[in-house]
C-alpha cells in the first residue's frame, strides 16, 4: 500500500510539475508578446517556447527573427520609395538614413547599459527586432496612405 502511495504522489508531483513546466513556456512567449510590437511572427514565439531556458536556441530564434523582419522592412521600404514623388523619394531616404543611424547609436548605448554577458546580448538584440518591426509598421503605414492617395 505504501509503495502506491508513494507511486501515486510521485505521479502527482511529476503533473504538477509537468504543468508548472508548460505555464512557465507559456508564460515566456507571453511575456515577450505583451510588449512586442505587432507584426513579430509567430514562428518566433513558438521558436522561444521550444529554446525555453536554452540560451544557445534562444539566439537562434533571435537570429530567425531579425532576418524576417530585416527582410519584411527591406520589401516595405522598396514598395514605398516606388510609390513616392522624387521630393517624397528624397525624403524617405534620408529619413531611412537618420533611423539606421538612430538605430546604431541606440544598439551601442543599450550594449553599455546592459552589459556584455549573454542574456544581455540576448535583450539587445530582441530589442533591435522590435525597432526593426516598428519601423516595418511605419512603413506599412505610410504605403497605406500613398494607396489612397
Amino acid at each position: 500500500m505504501n509503495t502506491v502511495r508513494t507511486f501515486a504522489l510521485a505521479f502527482t508531483l511529476g503533473v504538477v510539475a509537468q504543468a508548472a513546466s508548460a505555464a512557465a513556456v507559456e508564460s515566456r512567449s507571453q511575456s515577450i508578446k505583451s510588449h512586442a510590437p505587432p507584426g513579430i511572427t509567430d514562428k518566433f514565439y513558438a521558436c522561444v517556447d521550444r529554446a525555453n531556458s536554452d540560451t544557445n536556441a534562444a539566439a537562434n530564434c533571435l537570429t530567425e527573427e531579425h532576418a524576417r523582419q530585416d527582410d519584411r522592412l527591406n520589401a516595405r521600404y522598396k514598395a514605398l520609395l516606388g510609390k513616392l514623388t522624387p521630393k517624397a523619394k528624397d525624403e524617405l531616404i534620408n529619413a531611412e538614413r537618420a533611423w539606421l543611424e538612430f538605430q546604431e547609436k541606440n544598439g551601442m548605448l543599450e550594449s553599455s547599459v546592459y552589459g556584455s554577458e549573454a542574456v544581455a546580448n540576448l535583450q539587445v538584440t530582441q530589442n533591435e527586432i522590435f525597432r526593426i518591426c516598428e519601423r516595418a509598421n511605419a512603413l506599412d503605414d505610410y504605403l497605406f496612405m500613398v494607396d489612397l492617395q
